[in-house]
């Protein structure tokens, strides 16, 4: 289900990038898009996204057009989630933000089912299927070549998923309803034997 909301809202631009000192944006790491007013998914992130040691910040404006406001937002936590088989081989970061923006994000929500069904159909390309649900995303320049797969490493095994609902799962956190399955039947009580 989309919310009507979602295409009358501006789309924010988000760009991820290292902390210099408080508050001060440096390096340019990623583009991203905004799933919750405190999430971002940011699609095949880029190596230097995954370390723990590092300060990270968010600058998120509104799309071209809009008034040139923009805010930086620290980022509080970064989880990794990546899937390797069903044919479909992509990775995600999700970052959660100290804060939310104070900009309008619009409330999508999605099932594990199809987001996996949009997964296979646009062959793991994150930023299509987001759109595709509603999510005012705006698409990076895509680099030359194929995409660096570094999270299937070692390092990162536990954060990689060999189906596409497993991945689907662990990167749609964001929307309320995503992700709750529900819960297995309790079992008939035995009737006594007399």
């Amino acid at each position: 289900m989309t919310s009507n909301s979602a295409t009358a809202a501006p789309a924010l631009l988000v760009t991820v990038h290292t902390q210099v000192r408080d508050g001060v944006p440096g390096k340019l790491l990623a583009h991203g898009f905004m799933t919750s007013g405190s999430t971002v998914l940011v699609p095949d992130p880029p190596r230097e996204l995954a370390s723990p040691w590092r300060r990270y910040i968010l600058r998120i404006s509104r799309s071209p057009g809009h008034d040139g406001t923009a805010e930086v937002l620290p980022v509080a936590g970064i989880g990794l989630a990546a899937v390797h088989g069903d044919g479909i081989s992509t990775a995600a970061a999700l970052l959660t933000l100290i804060w939310p923006t104070r900009f309008e994000v619009p409330t999508v929500t999605s099932t594990p089912e199809r987001i996996t069904e949009l997964l296979v159909r646009h062959h793991g390309d994150q930023w299509a299927v987001y759109a595709e649900l509603g999510f005012r995303v705006v698409r990076p320049a895509r680099k030359p070549g194929p995409a660096d797969e570094w999270w299937l490493g070692p390092a990162f095994e536990q954060d990689v998923h060999s189906s596409a609902e497993d991945f689907s799962c662990g990167t749609c956190g964001s929307s309320p309803v995503c992700c709750r399955r529900p819960a297995p039947r309790a079992a008939a009580p035995a009737a006594d034997a007399a």
